[in-house]
């Protein structure tokens, strides 16, 4: 049967092949068209969502589209066994399918495990959108001995959630985020000590935890 390449369905199923503009320039999937689609055409469009599986935050943020069954539990399996960046957009796109314990417990799980071109973007977005004490914690702790780009990115953000930045990454202050990038310790520890000092927090207290 001929079906019609500018009808809703034909729109969306186009857009989920994904080409190198595509991922660099971060588009996702026509929801535009998923709007427009009947009835008929939103199973159908879901029915390919589920098929292929939840591979990022392209099939997450059109999965939150729809109330049913099937797709909150492809959403809710991705939560849980998903990489660092699907698990985020679970977080972002349906955030309802999170008790705000079990969205920190993984943002925090994220925040140890991140690393730039593997979750680091979704990580710092999530962050910044929710930062209970628990993720404070997680960034502070990872600035001090996680990777050490993550740590200028976390330190960028720590420093913009407590007012005393003026984005999550404010290029006027980039000399002092890139000290957090070396594998010196002393040198870490003495940027670290001076991020705890600017946001009021205890630097030895955080040093000696050893979490």
């Amino acid at each position: 049967m001929m079906t019609d390449p500018a009808s809703p369905l034909e729109r969306f199923r186009a857009s989920m092949i994904i080409d190198y503009e595509k991922w660099h320039d971060g588009i996702g999937y026509d929801l535009d068209a998923l709007t427009a689609a009947g009835p008929e055409e939103r199973d159908a469009i879901e029915r390919l969502l589920l098929e292929q599986g939840v591979r990022g935050w392209r099939d997450v943020e059109a999965l939150a589209r729809f109330e049913t069954p099937a797709a909150r539990a492809a959403l809710n399996a991705a939560a849980k066994q998903g990489d660092a960046e699907t698990r985020m957009a679970v977080a972002r796109y349906a955030p309802d399918l999170l008790a705000k314990d079990a969205r920190a417990a993984s943002l925090v799980r994220a925040i140890r495990a991140a690393r730039p071109f593997e979750g680091l973007s979704a990580v710092v977005d999530e962050a910044e959108a929710f930062h209970p004490p628990e993720v404070i914690d997680a960034l502070l702790i990872a600035a001090l001995r996680g990777d050490g780009e993550a740590a200028v990115h976390f330190a960028a953000l720590l420093l913009y959630l407590r007012g005393k930045a003026e984005g999550a990454f404010d290029w006027s202050r980039r000399p002092f985020f890139l000290r957090f990038n070396t594998d010196d310790e002393n040198e870490r520890e003495a940027a670290f000590r001076e991020l705890c000092a600017e946001i009021g927090r205890d630097a030895d207290a955080l040093i000696g935890s050893g979490d």
